[in-house]
């Protein structure tokens, strides 16, 4: 169930950012504001992949890679992001990315205790999945303004 939550906000993000694009492809919108928000689709993909999937898991029973190693991977991809387009994301709710990003991580913290036997709780992967709902929900509120914004910028 929580999965099914997870991927209609995971979705909803991407429309929005398509809504997005679409809305702007007549405007004279800027390379830098494009290449913006083809970075966030991906993004938005990227992290639909990681927390529907669940690669880090298969990596670490298949290959023995361990779950720290394959977040330090993830944590790469989306510091490259967030560092690459700073300034249009200071420019907007820059604090709902933040909180999206705090629940992402709290919710990686989670599984790297209980994968680690730190902490061992029947409940783990729920709060997990809550942990990544919340994430979710801010990366969504976060292009909703973004979309808001933009039209009147370009509209």
């Amino acid at each position: 169930m929580l999965d099914y939550i997870k991927i209609i906000f995971l979705l909803a993000t991407c429309v929005v950012i398509i809504l997005a694009l679409v809305k702007l492809r007549d405007n004279n919108i800027k390379k830098e504001d494009l290449k913006f928000l083809l970075s966030s689709i991906f993004v938005t993909l990227i992290l639909a992949f990681i927390i529907v999937i669940k690669p880090h898991h298969m990596l670490r029973d298949k290959l023995n890679i361990s779950n720290l190693i394959i977040y330090l991977f993830y944590f790469a991809i989306v510091s490259t992001y967030l560092l690459r387009y700073r300034k249009i994301l200071l420019k907007f709710k820059f604090v709902l990315i933040i909180i999206s990003y705090t629940f992402f991580g709290l919710a990686n913290a989670v599984d790297l205790l209980s994968d680690g036997k730190l902490i061992v709780y029947s409940y783990n992967e729920i709060i997990e999945d809550i942990f990544h709902i919340f994430g979710i929900i801010f990366w969504l509120m976060f292009f909703i303004d973004y979309l808001k914004r933009i039209r009147i910028k370009y509209l």
